[in-house]
């Protein structure tokens, strides 16, 4: 908490960094977090610091709740599709800024104040390059994993459209698509509108050509305005969702903050820094070049 107002702090013990890639993927947060920080629909970082033995990351707080709290809720088409139409916009973005967030799932895509949905968590996320795409290699495997990654095949934006797919899915038919875990096994999934109620020919087409296997035949493999510019978001305004100025389809479901879990902060010199004292053993007695930062511009409106 700083001056009554609430923000996520995000600490990450050293020891726990025991290779290079994990301090690297949490290195890259707050990079990209910077490059971001011009755009709506994502968290504004406010200041990353550390001490011997933890590094922490301090960005916006969403009053609302993640996707996860409504896996269980019927929601209307209009809903998924506002959802859906807040992700692409996020996409949009980290397209312009050569980004690959490779995490989109339901617990990274929540709901802030005005009802509008942000992502959330950079932890897996690369700057998309031949280099990094050439890696070949998977980070994490969970029920959204697109198949050219559980192949082991290069990759590139449209798997997080795949996943995009995955959580809409999930939003229609309460679990996710189902593959088996032998890699040579991925075959397409089909859904056929005409067994789906409440939802229209175009939701339907659009679910299916986000979740096809092979990516070259995936909507949005040339370019994201292939997303856009579908049937289904036919007389959608996306100037206005751009601008938030649309109407949000959702009541606001508020994240309750326990009080004793929040830690008080104070501007000290312009950075923001933990109102505790460094813990008493220096376990993990390296600092990390470069990871310091503070946002000027939001501590002052702060202030």
């Amino acid at each position: 908490m700083l001056n009554n107002e609430h923000y996520a702090l995000k600490e990450i013990p050293k020891f726990k960094l025991n290779y290079y890639s994990k301090i690297y993927s949490h290195l890259t947060e707050p990079n990209i977090l910077k490059k971001l920080i011009e755009y709506d629909f994502f968290p504004k970082i406010i200041s990353s610091f550390q001490d011997y033995n933890y590094i922490y990351l301090i960005t916006t707080y969403y009053e609302g709740k993640n996707l996860n709290f409504l896996r269980n809720t019927y929601l209307t088409e209009k809903q998924i599709k506002f959802v859906s139409a807040c992700v692409i916009q996020s996409l949009t973005y980290l397209r312009e800024k050569r980004i690959i967030h490779r995490d989109i799932m339901m617990k990274n895509i929540i709901m802030d104040k005005n009802k509008y949905f942000n992502v959330i968590d950079f932890s897996f996320s690369i700057n998309y390059s031949q280099k990094n795409i050439k890696k070949k290699y998977m980070i994490t495997y969970d029920k959204v994993t697109p198949p050219e990654i559980l192949k082991f095949k290069e990759y590139d934006y449209n798997s997080d459209y795949y996943r995009l797919g995955s959580v809409i899915y999930y939003l229609i038919f309460k679990k996710y698509p189902s593959f088996p875990k032998l890699q040579n096994k991925i075959t397409n999934i089909k859904v056929n509108y005409k067994d789906v109620k409440n939802y229209s020919k175009n939701c339907i087409d659009f679910l299916n050509k986000l979740i096809i296997t092979e990516p070259k035949k995936r909507i949005g493999f040339k370019d994201i305005n292939e997303l856009k510019s579908h049937s289904w978001f036919l007389k959608f305004d996306w100037n206005k969702l751009k601008k938030r100025k649309l109407d949000s389809p959702f009541k606001l479901i508020k994240n309750e903050i326990d009080q004793k879990k929040c830690t008080k902060l104070h501007v000290c010199d312009k950075y923001l820094i933990r109102y505790k004292s460094l813990s008493q053993k220096n376990l993990y007695k390296i600092l990390i070049k470069q990871f310091d930062y503070v946002n000027i511009r939001i501590l002052n409106q702060i202030k």
